[in-house]
């Protein structure tokens, strides 16, 4: 087995604690810190899977359980299994077409729009943050960056 260089043993070693990381308690902090109490018995039950359904079905006003599982990156049947669970938690809602009867469409319910909303505020927390450490780098540090992640995913993808 080749030895790795010591600079791409430290990216690889950062890469697998990103990916190791699970900052659902995290986020459920925040959640519960600016949640209505309505709904403050439903935030330690919902992971960062279920918020990341929970936005993609905020950010189109009509999707098919079908359109969803292609835009993130899970199966179909891991998705439809999500989509029931949040449908049971009163997150989203199922539903029909009247021209379309055969397809799934969803949208969230008014809990669900309450969380996709503290979400997305999570995430511009967040967001500040990570363009506050921006200023410690070039835009040539951050595209050679983003080029290597790139190039690396694409390696495991092959």
């Amino acid at each position: 087995m080749s030895k790795l260089n010591p600079l791409l043993q430290q990216i690889d070693k950062e890469l697998h604690r990103y990916l190791a990381f699970d900052n659902t308690k995290k986020v459920q902090e925040h959640l519960l810190k600016h949640a209505e109490e309505k709904i403050s018995d439903i935030i330690p039950n919902v992971s960062v899977t279920d918020l990341d359904i929970i936005n993609h079905v905020a950010s189109h006003s009509e999707i098919r359980i079908k359109e969803l599982a292609a835009t993130v990156y899970f199966p179909q049947g891991t998705v439809s299994k999500i989509v029931n669970r949040l449908v049971k938690k009163d997150l989203l809602k199922k539903y029909h077409r009247s021209d379309n009867k055969k397809d799934v469409y969803l949208k969230l319910t008014a809990n669900g729009q309450i969380i996709a909303k503290l979400h997305e505020k999570y995430h511009e927390n967040e967001n500040q943050k990570l363009n506050e450490l921006r200023a410690d780098f070039s835009d040539r540090d951050l595209q050679k960056l983003a080029e290597m992640l790139r190039k690396i995913n694409e390696l495991r993808e092959n």
